[in-house]
């Protein structure tokens, strides 16, 4: 008798396991790009999240205090960002997951698969409001909320990743350039990287792993390894990132952000439930979540309901709220010898 998800999955124990081995292996998460915020949750229901901030003009220099004048004061006015809530879910029949259940742990063996899967396509999610506040590689993004902060996009002067685009990157920040902590990167643009030896690793352990890395060495990439990093950044390598034109002339998004550049919230967490089918002799499950992903700064200037990926991505339904220096994402669009 086969074994079906029923017999290895309790909801009411599996949900939380699921939770928890998403948070574990979300490298956002752990790089503290995304910063889950109480604001963004909307528990109590709705479409979309307002998180007012106020607006102060804090620009101009000190005026002269004299015993004749009086200061002049500058407005502060209110924003507001808001977030918008996606609402995503899946389900499989049994025979599918169950050969999963091989093993010791069969409830191990499918959570971590399931967490893997909703990690992907929450990224995805993810990428897809990048891509909407940036626009689309390899052509003019000038109508895009973040337009002011790439580096090369759409251009003919893109190439490899270099230290380059990442003193260019920091540039438009200004003095606050050195808070760019994360750098997200195709996989082609990552092992452009490695082939020249300019990826770093950081090792939790001792020995001559440790001053391997000190020096970008790979030696020790397949024995204890290590977090990578590129110019001090960590690296998060996703095949995701937006990517244009053909193979052997490909354009790749490469992301820089600091930490926190990147809000979550939920609206319900990660739902599971089981089903028996007594007649089809057959069992299913499902799942789904309702979350939002905000890049600070920004605003869903739509009245589009539940986006799907595609309108997540249309830079008509952003718009930008923050001034430049004070928002915490860069796009560089880099070539790559791999692509």
């Amino acid at each position: 008798m086969p074994v079906t998800r029923n017999d290895v999955i309790i909801p009411s124990i599996f949900t939380p396991y699921v939770i928890e081995q998403s948070t574990l292996r979300d490298a956002f998460l752990a790089s503290g790009v995304v910063r889950p915020m109480a604001e963004l949750n909307a528990e109590e229901g709705g479409d979309f999240v307002n998180v007012p901030h106020w607006e102060a003009n804090l620009s101009g220099t000190f005026e002269t205090l004299t015993d004749s004048t009086s200061l002049t004061p500058n407005k502060i006015q209110a924003e507001e960002q808001r977030a918008v809530i996606v609402h995503r879910g899946n389900a499989w029949e049994a025979r599918d997951l169950a050969k999963l259940a091989a093993g010791s742990d069969p409830m191990a063996a499918i959570g971590i698969k399931v967490a893997d899967y909703i990690n992907h396509e929450k990224q995805k999610d993810l990428f897809a409001c990048l891509g909407g506040i940036f626009g689309p590689t390899g052509s003019d993004n000038a109508g895009a909320s973040f337009a002011d902060l790439t580096v090369d996009g759409g251009g003919s002067g893109e190439t490899i990743l270099s230290p380059r685009q990442v003193i260019r990157a920091r540039a438009l920040l200004g003095d606050q350039g050195d808070k760019l902590t994360a750098v997200s990167m195709h996989s082609s643009v990552y092992y452009d990287l490695m082939e020249r030896k300019a990826i770093d690793f950081v090792y939790d352990g001792t020995g001559a792993a440790d001053s391997d890395a000190s020096q970008g060495s790979t030696a020790n990439a397949f024995g204890n390894v290590g977090v990578p990093y590129y110019m001090d950044m960590r690296v998060i390598v996703s095949d995701d990132v937006q990517a244009s034109g053909s193979l052997g002339n490909r354009k790749f998004a490469t992301y820089f952000f600091k930490e926190g550049a990147v809000g979550s919230g939920n609206q319900l967490g990660l739902q599971t439930e089981t089903d028996r089918d007594i007649l089809a002799k057959s069992s299913a499950m499902s799942i789904d979540l309702h979350y939002c992903y905000h890049p600070i700064g920004a605003k869903w200037g739509a009245n589009v309901v539940n986006p799907d990926p595609t309108q997540l991505a249309n830079i008509n339904n952003w718009l930008k709220v923050y001034d430049t220096k004070n928002i915490g994402i860069v796009r560089a669009t880099v070539t790559s010898n791999f692509g």
